[in-house]
């Protein structure tokens, strides 16, 4: 009778995780759908040039950056190179300024996603500058973890050269993000995009 028991419950426990790993599964596709089907949405942008960001405003966004903060992520895109420039500028100052004492830390490259355990990395100490990237990891990486005090700006093609996206960690700690979170062009996020690097 006990036995029974037992049996039946665990049954019944291995038909509850089945539901959950269904009902996650699920829910993980239709959010990585959501990508595709409203771009705008995806890219998280809280400013493009100082300014609050409205999609029907903001049509052309040549560069990102995004800062680890306490409160979150920020997001902040720009219109022109220029722009963006500005503000990198501003930020490194503002980093160099921090980051006096502390001890460079590698940056990290990933080959997955958190959600498929990051897999191979790539080990980047600021200073770094990786203008093509070999064929095994050209268009591969797919997670970042930026080092406290440092950032990194992954160029779309190889010699510094089409879109970018600049990820800013602050002193107190390692900024870990998926590619897949950030929004490149209408509907490719930054995924398997990278083909060169910078680090700071």
């Amino acid at each position: 009778m006990k036995r029974k028991m037992i049996r039946n419950l665990s049954l019944a426990l291995i038909a509850l995780v089945g539901v959950f790993s269904l009902v996650f599964s699920f829910e993980g596709r239709t959010n990585a759908a959501s990508l595709t089907s409203n771009p705008d949405q995806d890219l998280k942008v809280d400013t493009v040039d100082g300014i609050k960001y409205a999609p029907g405003k903001h049509k052309k966004i040549v560069g990102m950056v995004v800062e680890a903060t306490d409160q979150g992520e920020k997001v902040h895109g720009f219109s022109t190179p220029e722009k963006y420039e500005a503000y990198h500028q501003k930020v490194t100052e503002q980093l160099s300024s921090q980051s006096i004492g502390i001890m460079a830390r590698p940056t990290y490259l990933y080959e997955h996603t958190s959600g498929h355990g990051y897999g191979r990395s790539l080990i980047a100490y600021p200073g770094t500058q990786v203008t093509s990237l070999s064929t095994a990891w050209d268009n591969r990486i797919s997670a970042v973890s930026v080092a406290p005090g440092s950032w990194i700006r992954l160029y779309q093609n190889r010699y510094y050269g089409g879109r970018y996206l600049t990820l800013v960690s602050y002193p107190n700690k390692y900024f870990t993000t998926n590619l897949t979170s950030w929004g490149m062009s209408g509907t490719t996020s930054w995924n398997d995009q990278v083909s060169s690097y910078r680090v700071r």
